[in-house]
């Protein structure tokens, strides 16, 4: 057990390796020289950058989702649902922020707040969820209100 425990660490210390040089070589807009690459480490993520929209099509469950909306913070995206799942009333959504783009997560209060904890937008989005529901929409364009937040 204890060397199934030990290969199951050293697989997923190389994932977490693989997936950290996926970003660097997504941030890096400039040719792939060492310099560039020296910079882009050192450098905190860029403020001003977009979340960052991979194709994020199938979820863990394997479900599909497309993208509901997005602005220049957050990307929502709403569950496409398949099997018996189709029959759930229940509209299910995930998001990303420029704060951690590479994570698809389920769009709650909680896992909200989480993300914007100590970020420019912490303080609207608790104003947005004091005042409204965290997926309310626009009466006439349809248009998400979180996605209005800028």
């Amino acid at each position: 057990m204890k060397l199934e425990q030990q290969l199951f660490h050293k697989i997923t210390h190389h994932f977490e390796g693989i997936q950290k040089a996926e970003v660097l070589l997504n941030f890096n807009k400039n040719h792939l020289r060492q310099e560039n690459l020296e910079k882009n480490i050192s450098s905190d993520v860029d403020q001003k950058t977009e979340a960052h929209s991979f194709g994020f099509t199938i979820l863990p469950n394997g479900n599909f989702c497309e993208l509901e909306g997005a602005n220049d913070w957050i990307h929502i995206y709403k569950e496409n649902k398949r099997g018996w799942n189709r029959c759930n009333p229940f509209t299910t959504y995930y998001f990303k922020t420029k704060y951690a783009p590479l994570e698809l997560v389920k769009l709650t209060k909680k896992h909200l707040l989480e993300n914007v904890y100590q970020t420019a937008h912490e303080n609207d989005i608790r104003m947005f969820l004091m005042v409204y529901n965290i997926t309310k929409k626009d009466e006439i364009s349809g248009k998400m209100s979180l996605l209005e937040i800028e």
